[in-house]
């Protein structure tokens, strides 16, 4: 009977490196989000949409593509993961700076 694999492959590595931030980032963002929603200071239609959307939608997603690693690593390659996974937190980081520039 053997093991597991010790010391986890690079990918795995990366992942939990890469964790720290998504979880992070998510959890600061829904917090300082959240406050921002709540005390009101999203002022206009375009500020608001934004702030809801990257809350409801752009926050979670960006978890679930950090989740999801194992079942998007078999689909889209190695690369292709951290393509996506790239592609998702800027478009996050994106709509909280554009965010935050409107509400400020």
């Amino acid at each position: 009977m053997t093991g597991p694999l010790w010391p986890p492959s690079r990918f795995w590595q990366f992942w939990a490196i890469a964790g720290m931030l998504v979880l992070t980032g998510a959890f600061w963002w829904g917090v300082e989000g959240y406050a921002l929603f709540e005390g009101n200071y999203a002022r206009g239609q375009v500020a608001d949409g934004l702030l809801r959307f990257s809350l409801l939608v752009l926050t979670p997603a960006l978890v679930l593509v950090w989740l999801a690693a194992a079942w998007l690593r078999r689909r889209v390659g190695e690369t292709g993961y951290w393509q996506l996974l790239g592609l998702v937190a800027m478009i996050w980081a994106g709509s909280i700076l554009v965010t935050r520039m409107l509400v400020a």
